[in-house]
């Protein structure tokens, strides 16, 4: 039954989110969302009208959508809005392909048990909350925000999954395509999506002395994909994570692994120098020193990013958007207040509905 609570509540819901009619229906015919405002786009592009006709008076936007969706989600709440001035209270349900964000929200249950432990939490105002800040990014005039920021081969071969057939099958076979040109060129079709990208970058004003990357990464929150966490150093309330890698994507592809979990790359350079390197090596296993480091590998916090590049398209966590100015600009943007759920809570709440009466 409706409150005056509920009535705060959008419901934003994007059918075309990963495909899963059954999980939207599980939200959408829910008590908890019979309570609230809900809002269907017919396609992502009306996200613009939706987020126009939600007003002011929402206290709570719950989307259902995957990364795509809550970063056109963003833009337009901060196009519409004072938003920076007063943070948006948000929950990410999930509902897409990938829900990096949401689930570092500790929304990790289906997009109808996340809702309704959202929405029993909110209701009795028990909801936890964390303040993030989000990256602003800047180019030819326009503004975009998001968690997530992507440049490089990487993104091409995003381009090239957009452009085909898309599902969790595509993904797979895109990339195993994709690693296996990178270690063994074949098949040659991806060879030059996986070319390194030639490009200028700043960072805290100080160019790096490289020309060609296979990575380039910006990012809020340490977590870029599902168990991918690859950054080093504690972020501050003034800086976002930093990477860049200028190899080439086969070097790259080897050490991905390890890269992931936050793992730094050796010097190759070291291991023609081999007495001193297991010299090194020896004191490191003692505590008494360090193994040398690729310093073609860039990984630390940042306050500003400039990127000076050809390359036709970046990321914004998913979503594709022309390079139009050749010219990006990173820095820390306005902050958001997502909402939490501890994982039980929807563990629970399916428990409870399979119960018998």
């Amino acid at each position: 039954m409706a409150s005056a609570k509920s009535k705060d509540v959008v419901l934003l819901c994007n059918p075309q989110a990963g495909g899963r009619w059954r999980a939207l229906a599980d939200v959408l015919d829910s008590d908890e969302a019979k309570a609230v405002r809900r809002v269907v786009t017919d396609e992502l592009d009306d996200v613009r009208e939706a987020i126009a006709g939600i007003g002011q008076r929402v206290k709570l936007l719950c989307i259902y959508g995957g990364d795509g969706t809550i970063q056109r989600v963003l833009d337009e709440l901060f196009r519409v809005s004072d938003s920076e001035r007063h943070p948006v209270q948000l929950a990410l349900l999930g509902g897409g392909t990938m829900n990096v964000t949401s689930r570092w929200c500790g929304m990790s249950s289906s997009p109808g048990d996340n809702f309704r432990a959202v929405m029993r939490a909110y209701m009795s105002d028990q909801l936890l909350w964390r303040d993030v800040p989000l990256l602003k990014v800047e180019q030819g005039g326009q503004t975009s925000y998001g968690f997530t920021l992507g440049a490089g081969p990487l993104i091409r071969i995003l381009e090239q999954y957009e452009e085909g057939q898309k599902g969790h099958l595509a993904a797979l076979g895109i990339g195993v395509k994709s690693i296996a040109a990178a270690v063994s060129r074949f098949p040659r079709a991806y060879n030059q999506i996986l070319q390194e990208m030639i490009a200028r970058i700043w960072v805290d004003g100080a160019e790096l002395p490289f020309e060609r990357y296979a990575a380039v990464f910006a990012n809020v929150t340490g977590a870029i994909n599902p168990f991918i966490e690859p950054f080093v150093g504690k972020r501050t309330r003034d800086s976002f994570h930093f990477l860049a890698y200028a190899v080439s994507s086969r070097e790259f592809a080897m050490l991905a692994p390890l890269l992931a979990r936050a793992r730094l790359p050796i010097d190759p350079v070291s291991l023609l120098r081999p007495i001193s390197t297991w010299k090194q090596i020896g004191l490191s296993l003692m505590g008494k020193g360090e193994l040398p480091l690729d310093p073609r590998y860039v990984n630390h916090p940042s306050q500003k990013l400039e990127i000076e590049t050809d390359e036709k398209h970046y990321t914004i966590d998913g979503e594709l958007i022309a390079l139009t100015g050749g010219r990006l600009t990173v820095q820390l943007g306005p902050s958001l207040r997502l909402a939490l759920i501890d994982q039980g809570q929807g563990q629970g709440q399916r428990q409870r509905q399979r119960s018998p009466a």
